[in-house]
């Protein structure tokens, strides 16, 4: 399975940046931050400035990569996006139609979202064919890598008949959530074989299909990202 519309940080940046989104965002934070390895990157903050939640005095930086496989979602003039997993739902303050939920109770004092729900087997199980829009960031990749293709059907089952979804994986969490890490992690093992394998022949179309294994840190957003049309 090879990529298709992957992430090319310059000819977004060059196509996004004087966007109305990206305009607004440039106010709140002190740094764009264009690397999709947004992690990868030196200190970051993932809240605006103004926040109570800054981290000491480093300066507040915003991954502007999601908004590249958004924008596919955007496309389609949705009347609602829901974000699963939202943690901050920092999406939601610059496009304003998105709706999240977290799982996160409002007593735990790290509760953004305006739904609170579990995104569970019970909620995907619950939400069939349910969403015209939908993203998940980092949010349902808590799992050994061998589910990874089980997992996208998951996702694509809540999505509705026309609709899209846009989800990520970080590659080296579901890794350490294996029985079988220590394989995974030998030299000779061919990892980006394995997921590339495990994602082909599905029942659906992917618009974006963007794997990259450059980096390799449990910290970042995301080595596996696919932007999927029903």
């Amino acid at each position: 399975m090879h990529n298709i519309q992957e992430y090319s940080e310059l000819e977004f940046k060059k196509s996004f940046e004087n966007n109305t989104i990206a305009q607004r965002i440039k106010t709140d934070f002190d740094e764009l931050v264009w690397n999709k390895f947004y992690e990868s990157c030196t200190k970051t903050v993932a809240t605006p400035r103004q926040s109570a939640l800054r981290l000491d005095n480093a300066p507040s930086r915003f991954s502007m990569a999601p908004f590249y496989y958004i924008q596919y979602l955007l496309n389609k003039n949705p009347k609602e996006i829901y974000d699963l997993g939202c943690g901050f739902n920092i999406f939601k303050k610059y496009i304003p139609n998105i709706v999240g939920v977290s799982p996160e109770t409002i007593e735990s004092g790290y509760y953004f979202g305006d739904i609170h729900d579990f995104i569970d087997d019970d909620y995907i199980k619950n939400h069939a064919n349910y969403f015209e829009s939908v993203f998940a960031i980092n949010s349902l990749h808590f799992y050994p890598i061998e589910m990874i293709r089980q997992r996208v059907i998951d996702f694509a089952s809540m999505i509705k008949t026309n609709g899209r979804g846009f989800i990520t994986f970080n590659l080296a969490r579901m890794v350490d959530a294996s029985k079988s890490r220590a394989v995974f992690y030998e030299n000779n093992f061919d990892l980006d074989k394995f997921v590339r394998n495990e994602l082909k022949d599905m029942p659906f179309t992917f618009l974006v299909f963007d794997v990259d294994l450059t980096v390799l840190n449990a910290g970042m957003d995301g080595n596996v990202r696919l932007v999927i049309e029903k």
